[in-house]
């Protein structure tokens, strides 16, 4: 019997892939519901959302990872901040932000992202940005997988990880793989809770 698919890197090619395993996974995650445009136009917003971010939105330094048609993750390495952009880039992508958010959604994204932006590290770190897994592949441990696979790099070069986590469900896969609790907030003006996470490098091996 076949194995499922091992993860790996995806290439340039598979990015509206990544973006499309990436929208459908994120279909009812807490963070995105509060600040994209929902009801009929919800899955559009999302479905765009998340190709520009494989694309132009995200750090041009950003490290997309696949398992097969069913699971994805993108990494920023240490000093990529994930949506740090120049004010021109930040100015020309503005009429993109009202057409996913609206305006009140665009406020929302921008208190978001600087109460995300406060919890960073100060070392230089990995950051898992997203990680999902399709609706119909949960439970598979697909999941896992590509985590796993995606911090063997972090390991090698012994850094540590961070990332957010809006749902307890998460947290608790988190948990599972080395991750700790270093904040709980929710998110100004009545937005999802927010745990952000931390996983200690990986130690050096004895000489």
């Amino acid at each position: 019997m076949k194995g499922p698919p091992a993860p790996r890197r995806a290439e340039n090619a598979e990015r509206d892939a990544v973006g499309d395993i990436l929208t459908d996974a994120f279909v009812d995650e807490p963070g995105l519901n509060w600040w994209l445009k929902q009801d009929k136009e919800k899955e559009r917003a999302r479905a765009r959302f998340f190709h520009a971010v494989v694309r132009t939105v995200v750090h041009p330094r950003r490290e997309l990872w696949i398992c097969g048609d069913e699971a994805a993750a993108l990494w920023c390495p240490p000093g990529a901040a994930a949506f740090q952009m120049s004010p021109i880039k930040g100015l020309l992508l503005t009429p993109f932000w009202l057409t996913i958010a609206g305006q009140q959604g665009m406020r929302r994204a921008m208190a978001f992202g600087a109460a995300l932006a406060e919890q960073h590290p100060a070392a230089p770190h990995a950051h898992l940005v997203f990680l999902g897994v399709r609706q119909r592949a949960q439970g598979r441990g697909l999941g896992s997988a590509l985590l796993k696979a995606g911090l063997a790099g972090v390991d090698s070069a012994r850094l540590p990880a961070y990332l957010e986590a809006t749902l307890e469900r998460n947290v608790a896969l988190y948990l599972r793989h080395g991750f700790e609790i270093t904040a709980e907030f929710d998110a100004p003006g009545g937005g999802p809770h927010v745990w952000a996470m931390v996983r200690a490098p990986a130690a050096a091996p004895p000489d």
